[in-house]
């Protein structure tokens, strides 16, 4: 049965104070993007996620999160060409229990996902899609811990290899619909030397389908219709 925004807005224990506890206490940088509220109902209803779990504050409570110098941009209930959480999954009323939920990229197209059974992980972990390896990673931890474990600085050290020098101050000046993609690409070995990689601006999902096309052909190296 569908819950109304009432009904999912209306608990005794939220988790809003939480997250904002965890904001204040933060170790990097975290802008809290403005929510828009038709948007932000949207998404809560759709997603049928009350205001008791940390993915249902950041839905209703934030527009999204832009984390680490804008480093990682985590989803909420939607601003400008941020979509909401509701929106990443692409659902419409009705529809089948998604196979994951999409939580936010980082700025070279990394992915950060709820696992709902279809990935490598284990069903309720956040995954990781790696750019530089073009497949999921499982990190251990479910929705809550993923969220602190950003603000504590948890990126510092995962992110290392994906940095080059001054990502400082470009991470923050590339807009929230778009991520760099690198050339060479992060996947190759001559990609891996950050440093010296040339980088351009794509949309977020040209360059997922890119690295989806390129994960087919790696998967598939005789196949010459994917050259």
């Amino acid at each position: 049965m569908t819950q109304t925004l009432a009904e999912l807005t209306s608990v005794d224990d939220p988790a809003g104070p939480l997250l904002r506890e965890w904001l204040e206490a933060g170790q990097v940088d975290a802008q809290i993007l403005a929510v828009e509220p038709e948007r932000r109902d949207q998404c809560l209803v759709g997603m049928q996620v009350t205001l008791r779990s940390v993915l249902g504050a950041l839905a209703y409570e934030t527009g999204g999160l832009l984390i680490d110098h804008g480093w990682l941009r985590l989803l909420g209930g939607g601003h400008g060409t941020l979509p909401s959480l509701y929106e990443a999954l692409g659902l419409h009323e009705g529809s089948a229990a998604p196979e994951y939920f999409v939580l936010g990229w980082d700025v070279v197209g990394g992915v950060f996902a709820l696992d709902g059974g279809a990935l490598r992980g284990v069903k309720g972990h956040v995954c990781y899609y790696a750019p530089d390896a073009l497949q999921w990673e499982n990190l251990d931890f479910g929705h809550a811990e993923f969220v602190r474990w950003t603000l504590s600085g948890g990126l510092a050290t995962f992110a290392a290899d994906l940095r080059w020098e001054g990502w400082e101050t470009e991470a923050p000046e590339i807009p929230l619909d778009e991520v760099y993609l690198s050339d060479p690409p992060l996947w190759t070995t001559e990609g891996q030397e950050v440093d010296e990689a040339a980088r351009r601006r794509v949309r977020v999902d040209e360059l997922l389908a890119h690295h989806g096309e390129a994960a087919e052909a790696m998967s598939h190296p005789d196949r010459s219709d994917l050259d």
